[in-house]
């Protein structure tokens, strides 16, 4: 009888244990996924101090997106601006494109939700916006970094002496870090 009860406890013991593992396995996985820490200040003062750091030769300005609007004009401006079908994964949006003209220039920034992947979201946004949404002009070069909570899609048309990794660079000093991804 002392023996089965000791071969219980052991069991229990076992599985007590492996099922341990297996939460700490899964607060690993959770950990590298979402997003470790916030980057201070809101999109727009971030996108100016990007502008600040790298400057554009045209008038711009930074437009905050109303994620709260799910009328077909409000989804229609989501997507042509971040490439997202949905505001379901992020906190905030903001873009940065010139204020008149035909010029392929778009800076847009989202802060990505608690718990949801920042590089997950940056695939979505660089497979899903086109570099062709001015009329007679496209951005043939695309870059898409994140840090922390941030992403930053940058595409520009490289006839206008202007490079999607000079945006890159200048965002890595504005955020104070190397970016974790740049696709």
């Amino acid at each position: 009888m002392k023996k089965f009860l000791s071969v219980i406890l052991v069991l229990t013991m076992m599985v007590a244990m492996l099922s341990g593992c297996g939460k700490q396995e899964a607060a690993q996985t959770e950990a590298t996924t979402a997003p470790a820490a916030t980057v201070e200040g809101t999109l727009e003062e971030l996108l100016n101090r990007v502008i600040e750091e790298r400057p554009v030769e045209f008038m711009g300005g930074v437009t905050t997106l109303d994620l709260a609007d799910t009328s077909e004009d409000g989804q229609w401006i989501l997507k042509n601006s971040t490439g997202l079908d949905s505001a379901d994964r992020i906190t905030e949006a903001a873009v940065y494109e010139p204020m008149i003209g035909s010029i392929a220039f778009s800076m847009v920034m989202v802060r990505v939700a608690p718990g949801e992947s920042t590089k997950t979201v940056a695939e979505a946004m660089k497979s899903g916006v086109d570099p062709r949404k001015w009329i007679c002009v496209e951005a043939d070069d695309m870059l898409v970094a994140g840090y922390a909570d941030v992403v930053m899609l940058i595409m520009v048309s490289t006839s206008s002496n202007m490079t999607a990794q000079s945006f890159v660079d200048a965002f890595q000093k504005v955020v104070g870090g190397e970016p974790e991804f740049v696709i």
